[in-house]
């Protein structure tokens, strides 16, 4: 196997955790910024819907642009972007409104983040080298809105809520000075800029492709149910069972350490067993998760097992279905992250608002929803496996 250079994934999982701590820091402070601003449950959930319905449209430009223009280019301006939706929110703290339009602001620019940093992958990795970088990035994708939320409780017990939205600013510029400094462009050839009609051609064909609908719709189910868990979570073990929010802080590192042990996990095993087959062992990990958020007492440790259990499933699902999905589609890694990472934000955005506007609070709510998905998510995997891309795919990634 060749060496496995990690400059570009190191790159690529401080790209992503821009868009990620966007999204985690945020959720431990709805509870504050609704006591502080007179809002609703409802209403401060709109900060997380907002972001995500920037977040996932905005892809659909950003990937087919980094096909033509690059992938520096257009990262760059999608992180200044974001920065000044995160300025504009600091600066409009006192009105509710104005948070909106700095967190829809602030999505739009974050959606660069998510697509570019699985097309570079896709353009600086091959075979194994692809798998494992997509495993370190799924990893870190997943596992930095599940920490965030841990650091963004801390600094709001000490410093209070608009304390985070301070400390996500400087990160955010930190991370695009470096871009600026240090990082180079991966696209080795450029492609010609396709007509409003053509682009619309070609994502229409990749909702006809079962190889892209089987393995997105994967990342598409499980990212929906991260969200749903991680926008619960908050509101279960500090309203509900009255844990203060630097001890919910301690208790959300739980999840965290359960998505790096699945994640790890999936780096020893999967070379052994193949993706295919570690794909098809998450759903049935949800399984467990889910029956315990429907069957076990209503205190924090048991709620920490049954987030532990379904991050851990999301540490392998996440590497194995992005890893399968973008082996045929080298040439348009951009489009297809660009689509996959669209469709994944507005589908938590919508499912997550919508389950939530209809009365799903407590543990066993979340536990029916997470068995529903489960069973879906077992019949995805087993359509792509057995299809003929899905075995291909495969076949490629067990290659050195």
């Amino acid at each position: 196997m060749p060496a496995f250079n990690w400059k570009p994934l190191l790159f690529a999982c401080l790209i992503v955790s821009i868009g990620q701590l966007s999204l985690g820091l945020v959720f431990p402070l709805l509870p504050w910024i609704g006591q502080d601003l007179t809002l609703t449950s409802d209403q401060t959930q709109l900060l997380v819907a907002i972001y995500l319905l920037g977040f996932g449209p905005s892809q659909l430009v950003y990937g087919p642009l980094s096909d033509v223009l690059g992938r520096r280019p257009v990262l760059l301006s999608g992180v200044m972007i974001a920065l000044f939706g995160v300025a504009l929110a600091i600066f409009n703290a006192e009105s509710f409104s104005g948070l909106l339009l700095g967190r829809f602001i602030q999505g739009c620019g974050a959606g660069s983040v998510s697509v570019l940093a699985r097309a570079t992958i896709r353009d600086s990795y091959q075979k194994q080298n692809l798998a494992k970088a997509m495993t370190w990035l799924a990893i870190v994708a997943a596992f930095t809105p599940i920490m965030a939320p841990v650091i963004g409780g801390m600094v709001n017990h000490y410093l209070g809520w608009l304390s985070v939205f301070v400390l996500l600013i400087a990160y955010i510029a930190l991370v695009w000075l470096l871009l600026v400094l240090s990082f180079r462009e991966t696209l080795k050839t450029a492609g010609v800029p396709p007509s409003v009609k053509q682009l619309a051609g070609n994502y229409l064909s990749l909702f006809k492709d079962r190889h892209f609908l089987t393995f997105a719709g994967i990342g598409w189910i499980n990212f929906a149910m991260v969200v749903l868990a991680i926008s619960m979570m908050p509101y279960i073990m500090q309203v509900q069972l009255g844990i203060s929010s630097d001890q919910y802080a301690m208790w959300a590192m739980v999840p965290a350490c359960g998505l790096l042990f699945g994640g790890l996990l999936c780096q020893r095993l999967r070379p052994k067993l193949g993706t295919a087959s570690m794909l098809q062992l998450a759903p049935l990990m949800q399984l467990v998760s889910a029956a315990v958020y429907v069957l076990a007492p209503s205190d924090p440790v048991w709620m920490s097992v049954a987030h532990f259990l379904l991050a851990m499933t999301n540490g392998i699902a996440f590497p194995c279905a992005q890893s399968m999905l973008l082996v045929p589609y080298g040439e348009k890694a951009g489009t297809v992250s660009a689509l996959s990472g669209a469709c994944q934000m507005v589908a938590a955005s919508v499912i997550s608002h919508c389950l939530l506007q209809l009365g799903i609070s407590q543990p066993w709510h979340l536990g029916a929803v997470l068995l529903s998905a489960a069973f879906l998510g077992i019949v995805l995997v087993n359509l792509g496996v057995r299809s003929e891309s899905g075995r291909q795919a495969s076949l490629e990634l067990s290659q050195p």
